[in-house]
């Protein structure tokens, strides 16, 4: 499983020209599944991403502890084999009904933590953000 977490002051999800999904100060999540991903490294993701401190003056504060949102995304592309050649190649990613389920949990499990909103698994997507930093991290676990 990986995650691209961006820092952002804005964020939007739309489809077909129709606002989905936004937030204001909080984290932009693109998340890609794994084949061999598992509901315990699920459940480790959610607590990193809603711990991680990449927040405050000095990376003090997390999103919980600014009362922030999260604005998740999925992405099959996020687990991409780049090493080789010029194109992408996704056999390390989740089959797509297997990827749907791993991603309204993730959505379950970070909600519990911290509000959380989804964009729409399948659908081809237009992700605006306003980056705050910009801090972009990426997390693998």
């Amino acid at each position: 499983m990986k995650a691209l977490l961006q820092r952002v002051k804005h964020s939007s999800v739309s489809v077909e020209g129709k606002l989905i999904n936004e937030i204001n100060e909080g984290l932009n999540v693109l998340i890609g599944f794994e084949k061999d991903d598992n509901d315990e490294k699920l459940k480790k993701m959610a607590k990193k991403i809603a711990s991680l401190r990449i927040f405050g003056e000095r990376f003090e504060k997390s999103v919980t502890d600014i009362k922030g949102e999260i604005l998740l995304i999925p992405n099959f592309t996020i687990p991409a084999i780049t090493k080789k050649g010029t194109r992408p190649n996704f056999q390390n990613s989740m089959p797509p009904t297997q990827a749907k389920e791993f991603y309204d949990k993730m959505v379950k499990e970070l909600n519990c933590i911290v509000p959380t909103k989804p964009g729409i698994f399948g659908a081809m997507m237009k992700v605006e953000i306003i980056n705050d930093g910009p801090v972009t991290i990426i997390l693998e676990v």
